[in-house]
């Protein structure tokens, strides 16, 4: 190593640091200096390894959306391009989606979560289209930017309506794809049975 590209300095370390030191550098055939030399660069390599890639976005998009994720990371006050980014993502997917989208999504997801409230904030609130949520007993109802409304019930039910009627107001029910629509009545008010099949007398 060139004399002029190495710097001197002293080093303090604990005794039994450098015991250590001395070990690994006897067990490698190395000068103890040679070994720290090693170690340190070891070290940094680990440590830029677990490092994020901060140039993803960079890498990934033309400098006109670079510049635009990185303003918008700036006025949210998001720490990271890449958080900014999926967030942005998020967004765009998000409009690009009907309540009839977010409707399938409760429908997936009640299947392993049935409290209305965790389901209202995981799906209905966290949708940038939605506008307004209303929690009832039994329900919770919602409105998007398109001015279309749905809701669901206890029982997983579905409703919908493209006018944004409340809940309360003639909502019609609605069938996720694949699955078929049950032959009992189509709106909300309706009267529920509590038995499993009706009693034919």
């Amino acid at each position: 190593m060139d004399e002029d590209q190495t710097l001197r300095f002293s080093l303090r370390l604990p005794k039994e640091v450098h015991d250590r030191l001395t070990a690994s550098a006897n067990d490698r055939g190395n000068s103890v200096n040679a070994e720290l030399l090693r170690l340190i660069d070891k070290g940094l390599e680990k440590e830029k390894a677990l490092e994020p890639d901060k140039t993803l976005v960079e890498q990934l998009l033309p400098p006109a959306l670079v510049w635009r994720v990185n303003r918008y990371m700036a006025s949210s006050g998001v720490r990271s391009a890449e958080e900014a980014a999926k967030r942005l993502i998020k967004i765009a997917l998000d409009e690009k989606e009907s309540t009839k989208d977010i409707l399938e999504k409760l429908d997936e997801s009640f299947k392993n979560e049935k409290d209305l409230r965790l389901l209202a904030r995981d799906v209905i609130a966290a949708h940038s289209a939605v506008t307004n949520i209303k929690y009832g007993l039994d329900y919770v109802w919602f409105i998007t930017k398109n001015n279309e409304s749905g809701a669901i019930n206890k029982r997983g039910k579905l409703f919908y309506s493209d006018d944004g009627s409340e809940w309360e107001y003639n909502m019609g029910m609605f069938h996720p794809q694949g699955s078929a629509p049950k032959p009992a009545t189509s709106r909300w008010n309706a009267p529920e049975s509590d038995l499993d099949e009706e009693v034919p007398f």
